[in-house]
This record gives structure tokens, C-alpha cells and sequence, in this order.
């Protein structure tokens, strides 16, 4: 209990910190900024947004794989109404609010509790692995043996190993015969995670493609490995929610750019603009579709 409200306490104190770190450099970057976004090719940054929107679709599938296996019946409709529904969630103070929301809806339409903490264990638990595996190897193969590449490739060794234990885990602590998850289920947990973060990589590709002027000298799959180990790294960062703050520190540390630190955690920061258009979008059909159907 004393660790949740501390945690808690950190995450309210971190998150006007982070905004107001942000805010700061996007206002000493300004005209650089300004001369960014003049330049911009909406259809990359239309492209980026509609590509976002379109993950949407694939969200509920970690849910359907995992607690259809368990012994719980859930249909994409149901899963997609559930995600859908509570999108204004992601929004609240503490980060949490759209996960809560979502557990509390599949509750009412009766799924085990054991079930859905099998599933909210491995929705966490597989992002953080898969992008900290994949982003940190990437990152330890540009980086070597220096500080930071170091860094990556123990998280991305440490990611592998938390992957291969987290099935048993969950069979042994958390399900119960005949509940319990099988491997060929797991498997598809994982490919449904991945195939979601292939997405959300081209998405923030496509993001940083429209401002060419950047100066980004990175290959396509360098810019991947950094983007993918920023926000694994945002992830488990319990004091900031949705990673906010960290991420864009990470992810600028590990690129140079001709705009300059500041300016580049600015930039790469609004990436967060087009996640939250898509999400309005996405809820704003979901609640016109709900009231004419």
C-alpha cells in the first residue's frame, strides 16, 4: 500500500515536471520548430495518423488470444467495443485509467478475474519485453560497448529471458488447471505484440519522415531500434506515465541531429499529437457508430 501511494505521488509530481520540461524546449526551439512544421509533408504525418488509427483494429487481438484460451469467451466486437469505449481513459493522471476501465467492462460481462490478470500481466509484461529485446539489440549493435549501448543489450538480454519466463510464471502463480495457457497461445500473444509494434514503428517512421529537414542521418531500421528501446524504456519507467518525459529524453540522447537536443525531444514529443488525433478519431466513430446502430 505505502509502495502505490509513493508511486503514485512520484507519477503526479513527474508528469507537470515532464510537460513543463517539454514545453520549455519546444519554446527555445521555436523557430526551428517553426521552420519544421512549414516544411512538413501532411501526407506522411495523414499517413502516420490513419496507420494509428488501423492499430486500433489489432488491440483487442492480445485480449481475444489470451482470455478465449484461458476458458473465456470474447469476440472481437466485444473487445473492440470494450478498447474503444474507454480510449478517454489513456487521458486521466496516473496512466492506468484505459487498462482499469477495460478490466472493470470485461468483469460485467462476466470473465474470471484470474483470467484478466492473466491477460493484463502479459498486455504489460510483452510490450515491455518485445521492445526492449528488439529496440535494445538494435541499439547495442550501434552502439557497441559504450554507456548506453551497454545498457541496451542487458535490458534486450533481460527482455529475452522475462519472455521465456513469463508463461511459466503466469501457469504456476496466477492460472489454474485447466485455464492454464498453452505454449502454441503464447506464441500467438507474442506475434500479435509484435505485429502491433511493427505498426506503431512505421507509424512514428512515417511521423519523422515528414520533417526531412530534421536532418536525420539514421537507417530505417536504426531509427526502429531507438524508437522501440525509448519507449520500452519509458514503459518501465513507473514514475511516468505513458513514459512521458522519458522517452523523449532516451530516444534524442541516442540520436544527433543538426536541430539540437532540445529541439529534437520536442519534435519527437509531438509524435504524441498524432496518437492522440487517432485516438479522438477512433472514439468519435466508435460513440457515432454506438448511437446510430
Amino acid at each position: 500500500m505505502l509502495k502505490n501511494k509513493i508511486v503514485n505521488g512520484l507519477k503526479l509530481l513527474f508528469t507537470p515536471i515532464a510537460f513543463a520540461f517539454l514545453l520549455y524546449f519546444a519554446w527555445q526551439s521555436r523557430d526551428t520548430l517553426a521552420d519544421l512544421l512549414s516544411s512538413a509533408s501532411l501526407f506522411h504525418l495523414g499517413f502516420a495518423t490513419v496507420l494509428w488509427m488501423v492499430l486500433h483494429t489489432l488491440s483487442p487481438l492480445l485480449a481475444i488470444i489470451v482470455l478465449n484460451a484461458c476458458g473465456s469467451r470474447v469476440s472481437w466486437r466485444q473487445a473492440f467495443t470494450t478498447h474503444a469505449a474507454r480510449l478517454p481513459a489513456r487521458y486521466l493522471p496516473g496512466g492506468i485509467w484505459h487498462t482499469v476501465g477495460r478490466v472493470i467492462d470485461y468483469r460485467e460481462q462476466g470473465v474470471s478475474a484470474r483470467h484478466l490478470s492473466a491477460f493484463v500481466i502479459l498486455e504489460n509484461g510483452l510490450a515491455a519485453a518485445i521492445t526492449l529485446a528488439v529496440g535494445g539489440a538494435i541499439v547495442f549493435s550501434m552502439r557497441g560497448t559504450d554507456v548506453l549501448g551497454s545498457i541496451a543489450g542487458v535490458a534486450a538480454a533481460a527482455a529475452i529471458v522475462a519472455m521465456f519466463a513469463m508463461a511459466h510464471l503466469l501457469n504456476a502463480r496466477v492460472l489454474q488447471q485447466p485455464d492454464q495457457l498453452s505454449l502454441g497461445a503464447y506464441l500467438k500473444s507474442i506475434v500479435a505484440v509484435v505485429v502491433f509494434w511493427a505498426g506503431a514503428t512505421l507509424a512514428f517512421l512515417l511521423y519523422l519522415s515528414a520533417f526531412p529537414d530534421s536532418g536525420s542521418n539514421y537507417s530505417a531500421v536504426e531509427m526502429a531500434g531507438i524508437y522501440l528501446f525509448s519507449w520500452g524504456v519509458g514503459f518501465i519507467s513507473v514514475f511516468a506515465p505513458q513514459g512521458i518525459g522519458v522517452f523523449e529524453f532516451v530516444a534524442s540522447e541516442l540520436m544527433s541531429s543538426p536541430i539540437g537536443f532540445m529541439g529534437l525531444a520536442a519534435l519527437i514529443a509531438g509524435f504524441r499529437v498524432v496518437v492522440l488525433v487517432s485516438d479522438l478519431i477512433v472514439w468519435l466513430i466508435y460513440q457515432l457508430v454506438r448511437r446510430t446502430g
